[in-house]
């Protein structure tokens, strides 16, 4: 089983996307300390207003996405090698729905700002928060670049846009959380525009916007972008957990929340690392209508993750109390809620890796219909620990 497993991973992390992977996760990991020390730096009751932010203006960008990444990716590189010239078109057309519904959207939060924040920080004094939280909405206007440059298979460019945009988040934040929450959030808005300098700079290079040639984009935004858009938006729900329980609880509530939400995140890595193997090889055997390797794949990533949960378990069991004694005491009241989505982290893990699977085969619905089902499972769990704090 070893031998099966390491060919697995020897063989096919390389030809998956290896690079993009490896990139990724060690800018969550930096991202992932960053929020401890901005944690630390700020107090449970500010860092609950910071991610309620940060989190909430990361998530409505999704909503107004229209499914332009996606179709971005698969058409540029559909179209790179026989009609190059409906490029332009293409980029243009979503360029211009993009620009308009970012400008509604950023219109509507200036007008009702003291609303929103009212609704989301139960203080409307705070409405000035919002305002980098528009930046940030602004700047992640850049991040369709990253999919432009993954259509023209530039996949080292799109890596280091990736490691870029999530480090630069991290690093400017913790440097500017010393003088605030306001700080904090507008160098984690700076860190989207940094991240993709590089792809607009290729993008404005490669000039492909101006060799145009027009097509029935509307048939593409109907029959592929609107249905991707649908799932875009339940595969990302987890990122409008915290936002949505903010509704209902305390801002002190939700940072201690929040403080344990990011070791929810933590413990993703490796079910998402061995997702990225088990993806595009069971994509190849599906294509090769090797159905029963596919499933050997499947069943061989669970044994591989099997007990990296049990370890994970036991480790959380017996260590949770003395790491929080040690080295977070200030957000001991997270201890419970730590040792619960941690586990539940653990667990729903087989869930990541089988969503994958099934997304290997093309079952679109299905996939979805499981990922739905796993940030269902994170929000009841996540209202039950609230409702303890």
């Amino acid at each position: 089983m070893k031998k099966a497993i390491f060919s697995i991973l020897k063989g096919d992390l390389a030809r998956s996307g290896g690079m993009i992977f490896l990139a990724s996760l060690s800018a969550n990991i930096i991202l992932f300390f960053a929020n401890i020390f901005i944690a630390d730096q700020l107090g449970a009751v500010d860092f609950g207003v910071f991610k309620v932010i940060s989190y909430l203006f990361t998530f409505l960008p999704i909503l107004i996405d229209f499914g332009a990444s996606s179709t971005m990716t698969k058409y540029i590189s559909q179209f790179k090698s026989r009609s190059k010239e409906k490029i332009g078109y293409l980029i243009n057309w979503f360029l211009k729905i993009r620009i308009l519904s970012y400008a509604v959207l950023i219109i509507l939060i200036l007008v009702f700002n003291e609303q929103i924040a009212l609704m989301f920080l139960k203080d409307a004094s705070l409405s000035y928060l919002l305002l980098p939280g528009v930046l940030m909405l602004a700047t992640s206007f850049f991040i369709v670049f990253q999919y432009i440059v993954l259509g023209f298979h530039e996949f080292r460019l799109f890596a280091l846009s990736q490691f870029l945009t999530l480090t630069t988040c991290g690093v400017l934040s913790v440097l500017l959380s010393y003088f605030g929450i306001f700080y904090a959030l507008v160098g984690w808005a700076f860190g989207f525009l940094i991240g993709n300098l590089f792809n607009l700079k290729f993008f404005l290079k490669e000039k492909v916007v101006k060799k145009s040639k027009e097509f029935d984009v509307k048939k593409i935004f109907v029959k592929f972008s609107l249905p991707v858009q649908f799932v875009w938006i339940i595969t990302n729900l987890f990122g409008v957990v915290t936002p949505i329980l903010s509704l209902f609880f305390p801002q002190e509530a939700i940072g201690y929340f929040s403080f344990a939400y990011l070791f929810y995140f933590a413990t993703l890595l490796i079910p998402t690392a061995v997702s990225s193997v088990v993806f595009p090889k069971v994509s190849e055997l599906n294509g090769s209508r090797r159905f029963k390797d596919a499933r050997d794949v499947k069943e061989k990533a669970f044994l591989l993750y099997m007990p990296v949960v049990l370890i994970g378990l036991v480790l959380t069991i017996l260590l949770s109390d003395w790491v929080f004694m040690t080295f977070f005491e200030n957000y001991l009241p997270s201890l419970f809620a730590f040792k619960v989505l941690v586990s539940f982290g653990l667990v729903s893990g087989f869930i990541t890796i089988y969503a994958n699977y099934l997304q290997g085969l093309g079952r679109v619905k299905r996939f979805a219909l499981f990922v739905l089902l796993q940030n269902i499972l994170l929000f009841a769990v996540s209202f039950a620990l609230l409702g303890m704090l």
